[in-house]
Order: structure tokens, then C-alpha cells, then sequence
């Protein structure tokens, strides 16, 4: 059975099982912890309901999207939840810190759609996963374009998306990103409908 549904209706099991691909492919800039697994429940309660959408075979999660608008995207640290987490002050200081990245708004337009996170279970890439994703989100009738960046260095990621009809636009290639050693950040766009 393939599936592709939003966060809020999987089970816990397929909840951690999507938390885990996230980590998998994100988990190098999640540098605020060392705790992989407390960084997991955080993960569970802060991934937005709707926003992640989720890829499924025989109910097993293979592939985890989110999504973003011009007022919202999927990830919010929520303050009190790291808090509960972390402690009061370094909860704070996660909360403050990662949204400063996470909740920022990268799109201005009503009709753009942001693909914040695109990752496939290892043992299944290269199969049509994301490119299914990627088609959901270009169904969905409310937008006009789909907007992503990926790192110039990871030039697996910038074939995928011209492959599925994403075009580069802007190149910051100023961007203090650099100093991670990813390369620079690259704007994608796809046109949906004109």
C-alpha cells in the first residue's frame, strides 16, 4: 500500500520512523544537541501536523516533505517544548536560536510554495520517492511555483531538482553558509501554472 499522508495521522511508530529520516538527512546542522534522542522527541512535538507530508509503503515511512508559505513553515521550536525538554534557560536559547532560521519566511508571494525538507530513506533512493513528493506538492492547486535551496556542493540534490523541472535562480554565493563547508546556498524554482 503507498500512501502519502500528513504527520498528524501517523501512528507514533511511523511519527519516530519519519523523525528519523529527518535526522538522517538534517541532523548535521542540528548542532544544539548532542542528545540524539531528546533532539527526537523534540522533533515528534514540533513538526507541524499538515505541513510534513509523509511517503508510505506497507505503512513504513519512506520519505518525509515540508512545506512552507509566506506566513508559515513546518518547524517551530516551540519555546515551551524545548524548555520542557532542555531545561528553562537553554530552551530559551534553542527556541530563539533555531527559529531565527526555521521560522523565517523565504517566500513572499501567496501563490509560492516553499520545499523546506525533501529526504527518502537511505535504502531507497534513487527509487521515485521524492520525485512523488515532489508531485504532490505540485498538485496542490492553491500555488503557482515551488521554491527550494540546496548547497552548490550537493550536486545530487540540484540533478534531482532539475530533473523534476526546478530551474536555478539566484546564487548567493556571498552567503556566510560557505564556512560550513556545504558550498553556497542555491535558489530553485519551479513553475507550477503561469
Amino acid at each position: 500500500m503507498n500512501n502519502i499522508l500528513e504527520f498528524g495521522e501517523l501512528s507514533l511508530t511511523q511519527k519516530e520512523e519519519a523523525v528519523e529520516l529527518f535526522m538522517d538527512g538534517f541532523g548535521q546542522f542540528m548542532t544544539f544537541s548532542k542528545d540524539k534522542e531528546l533532539k527526537k522527541k523534540l522533533f515528534i512535538q514540533i513538526f507541524d501536523s499538515k505541513l510534513f507530508l509523509c511517503y508510505l509503503e506497507d505503512n513504513k515511512v519512506l520519505g518525509l516533505m515540508g512545506l512552507g508559505t509566506n506566513k508559515v513553515r513546518p518547524i517551530n521550536f516551540k519555546k515551551e517544548v524545548c524548555q520542557e525538554l532542555f531545561g528553562k534557560c537553554k530552551g530559551a536559547i534553542i527556541s530563539k536560536q533555531m527559529n531565527a532560521t526555521f521560522q523565517k519566511i523565504v517566500v513572499k508571494g501567496d501563490k509560492e510554495l516553499y520545499l523546506d525538507t525533501l529526504v527518502t530513506h537511505p535504502s531507497y533512493r534513487s527509487k521515485g520517492i521524492g520525485s512523488i513528493l515532489v508531485n504532490k506538492a505540485c498538485s496542490l492547486k492553491e500555488y503557482n511555483s515551488i521554491i527550494v535551496e540546496v548547497f552548490s556542493k550537493n550536486t545530487k540534490a540540484i540533478s534531482f531538482y532539475e530533473k523534476n523541472g526546478f530551474v536555478i535562480t539566484k546564487e548567493h554565493k556571498f552567503s556566510m553558509m560557505r564556512l560550513l563547508g556545504s558550498g553556497y546556498p542555491i535558489t530553485m524554482t519551479k513553475h507550477i501554472k503561469d
